[in-house]
């Protein structure tokens, strides 16, 4: 009896050991790789954004746009000028339109051609509503552009500047900061940055949507550290299989904890987000750099960093590459 005890015993822990193993595996999947991609010298300060478009690359940087086409190397600096603190661009094909945030001056504007210096219209308001350092435009594959007023987590829908023109407010929702917005197939997410949380549209129109709180959120902020504040989310984005998270810590606001832990990470679903089963991939970035937005474009998925303590710094976009499984 007591060798049959025994060997029961053996048993379930190898049967649990077996679990653990198995869960680990599914949960850490294919191995990530992350070069850095862009630039090869110090070409531009800091970076928030990349856009790809067909062979063309524009790169965001706060006071300037520098493009290139895939091919060629180095960057070049577009002539547009006259904006402060440009966050993203995005490309609209309804219109063959540049739609870029001119974030400090509270206001969008639209160019045809990064290396022509002419912009064809810009705004201050939308739906009504004045901007308010305005963060993020993206466009959906219906040619619907929405953009972000950040500090009152209101959300625009529009066809272009003047056209068909809509608002969701979405403040009693996101706490009092909002970083970006992120479109996955015909869904659009806005990115609750302080609250920590993840708002997902499931019909702009009738606004309907639900939320994803991330694990263990500690209190509302702007900015922190995982100990200190829990996520603080900065853009997500889906790629191959993967939600890709980035948080803003660094060093001013981590109180003296480490910022360098759980500010890029990868999960498999929603419910993966809200209970802390997801990757940390922080480790393979630089120390101290702040991940921002996010770009997937063929097999890569692109991150563009930068130095919170010394914007002066160079920028660098990073590729995230999975190893494919054989």
């Amino acid at each position: 009896m007591m060798a049959n005890a025994k060997a029961r015993i053996l048993a379930m822990w190898v049967c649990l050991f077996a679990a653990t193993v198995s869960v680990a595996d599914e949960l850490s999947g294919p191995a990530v790789n992350v070069a850095e991609y862009a630039p090869k010298d110090s070409t531009f300060r800091g970076c928030t954004h990349l856009l790809i478009r067909d062979q063309l690359e524009i790169v965001t940087t706060g006071k300037r746009l520098y493009f290139r086409r895939v091919e060629e190397t180095p960057f070049r600096e577009s002539p547009l000028a006259m904006f402060d603190d440009a966050h993203t661009v995005a490309f609209n094909a309804r219109d063959q339109l540049y739609y870029a945030t001119d974030t400090a001056n509270h206001r969008l504007f639209s160019f045809r051609d990064p290396a022509d210096g002419h912009i064809e219209k810009t705004v201050t308001t939308l739906a009504g509503v004045k901007l308010d350092r305005p963060h993020d435009i993206v466009v959906d594959s219906d040619g619907w552009l929405y953009a972000l007023n950040p500090n009152k987590s209101e959300v625009f829908r529009f066809r272009g500047f003047g056209d068909q023109e809509s608002l969701l407010d979405l403040s009693q929702h996101l706490g009092s900061y909002s970083r970006a917005l992120t479109v996955v197939g015909k869904r659009l997410y806005v990115v609750g940055s302080s609250a920590g949380k993840i708002l997902e549209v499931d019909n702009f129109e009738r606004r309907e949507f639900r939320v994803h709180p991330s694990f263990k959120k500690r209190r509302d902020a702007v900015a922190g550290s995982w100990q200190t504040t829990g996520l603080v989310p900065n853009d997500v984005d889906f790629h191959q299989g993967y939600w890709y998270v980035t948080s803003y810590f660094c060093p001013t606001y981590s109180q003296q904890t480490d910022c360098n832990e759980m500010k890029f990470l990868r999960f498999k679903t929603w419910n993966d987000f809200e209970t802390g089963n997801w990757e940390d991939l922080s480790g393979l970035l630089s120390r101290d750099l702040v991940p921002y937005y996010l770009t997937p474009h063929g097999d890569s998925l692109y991150l563009a960093t930068f130095s919170h303590e010394a914007q002066d710094q160079p920028g660098r976009i990073y590729r995230v590459t999975c190893q494919k499984n054989n």
